[in-house]
């Protein structure tokens, strides 16, 4: 393990249930603490008070700012050496922390394998398939993408000045392949995983999410996805 100093930065929006239990999932890393900042984000409920109970670091914000523009901000203030963008309703394994820190260079950009939280046995066999789906595709690299976690150097962060702030839904995978574009090396790490949540999945159905997700993208060809952004919210 090198003596790279790792910052985790939250964005949080509304997630009083989730984000105590994200948070301790970090403190609970086996042998190393990193700097915790969460970055609220217009919330209406409990999520600033919690954080602030649980967190070193906590910047609120009101009004709304968006989740790109959230995790921006708390890179501002973060000391790290290397940056961890992670959802607010997502727990990490005792070693990923270990191993962000193992594998992180000055040139990469980097994610994990995902599972669920879902206890429901229907919820749990169809989360399954989704998270086997993503874990594979993005383990051979057939889409250098991610799903609730992205790690990268604070150099490869400046290099491309961060999250597209104009970008409310996509702005993960914007992120690595700007970084990739700007030459940071895409890595995956497979011996640690995330367990985060598919609600919005569950709520609208798979199928329509995924048929949502091919239109949004045709719509980004043709520079029309605000317009498909902005339904996604209603």
């Amino acid at each position: 393990m090198n003596n790279q100093k790792i910052s985790v930065i939250i964005p949080a929006y509304n997630e009083e249930k989730f984000i105590e239990k994200t948070l301790e999932s970090i403190k609970n890393t086996a042998t190393y603490l990193p700097e915790i900042i969460v970055v609220v984000n217009g919330s209406k409920d409990k999520t600033f008070e919690i954080s602030k109970r649980c967190s070193a670091k906590v910047l609120n914000f009101p009004k709304a700012i968006g989740p790109s523009a959230a995790r921006n901000e708390g890179a501002k203030i973060a000391t790290g050496d290397v940056f961890v963008f992670l959802d607010a309703d997502t727990e990490i394994s005792n070693n990923t922390i270990q191993e962000v820190v193992a594998n992180a260079n000055h040139n990469i950009v980097g994610v994990c394998s995902a599972a669920t939280i879902d206890e429901k046995a229907d919820k749990k066999l169809r989360a399954k398939i989704f998270f086997a789906f993503k874990n594979f595709v993005h383990k051979t690299k057939l889409h250098k993408g991610s799903l609730a976690l992205i790690f990268c150097s604070r150099e490869v962060f400046l290099g491309i000045n961060g999250f597209n702030k104009d970008m409310r839904i996509g702005e993960l995978n914007d992120f690595i392949k700007s970084a990739i574009i700007a030459g940071a090396v895409y890595k995956f790490l497979d011996n640690c995983h995330v367990i985060t949540s598919l609600r919005r999945y569950e709520k609208e159905g798979y199928l329509r999410m995924f048929l949502f997700w091919i239109k949004w993208k045709i719509a980004r060809v043709f520079k029309t996805d605000k317009k498909v952004t902005d339904k996604y919210f209603k």
